[in-house]
């Protein structure tokens, strides 16, 4: 009795092994819709799906941001300040390695276009120096006149305030505005020189 039931149970597995193996035979209709599909496409070039095609960019898309330059980012007009109006601080805290350090303080102005309260979050932006590499934050030690310490707006409300940005030599430096959703990423580029 005990072979018969391994039998048959070894049988039923066999079978259900062999259900599972099925592959599709060649003109099924799977298949034949595939071909149908890309034979439309060849001889239809409207047919193609839209995700293939590159976003056209505008003239103001391409153009390079930088001192005086005014966008729009998270529901927030940001205008950077001319050239002219940096002003440069020392860092004074005697507890800190950055102690004695130059900073670059530059005019910004950010205008809530949101229909609620809304600030700049300081995490949105980072600064990157004249060696291409991202720059510790000094606003901690300037938070009285920092955008990033600057509190909400009201809706049409707007500020003038600054960015504080650590000084690391003459060069070309950088603001990256960017946020994960919606993924929104912004340059501007800030030639430098003390």
């Amino acid at each position: 009795m005990k072979k018969l039931l391994a039998f048959l149970f070894a049988m039923v597995m066999l079978m259900a092994f062999t259900a599972c193996t099925v592959e599709e035979q060649p003109g099924d209709k799977k298949e034949d819709v595939t071909t149908e599909d890309s034979a439309e496409k060849e001889t239809n070039p409207e047919n193609t799906k839209a995700e293939t095609t590159e976003p056209e960019t505008t003239a103001e898309e391409k153009k390079e941001l930088s001192f005086g330059s005014t966008f729009t980012f998270d529901d927030l007009e940001i205008t950077i300040g001319n050239a002219e109006n940096i002003t440069w601080a020392k860092i004074e805290n005697q507890y800190s390695d950055k102690n004695g350090a130059d900073v670059i303080v530059l005019p910004v102005t950010v205008k809530n276009l949101k229909d609620e309260t809304h600030s700049l979050n300081m995490f949105y932006y980072s600064f990157y120096g004249s060696a291409g590499t991202e720059l510790g934050s000094v606003s901690s030690y300037f938070s009285d006149t920092d955008i990033g310490f600057a509190g909400d707006m009201r809706s049409g409300a707007s500020m003038t305030s600054a960015f504080h940005i650590l000084y690391d030599g003459d060069g070309d430096y950088y603001i990256e505005f960017s946020q994960f959703y919606p993924t929104e990423k912004i340059e501007v580029k800030l030639p430098i020189t003390k």
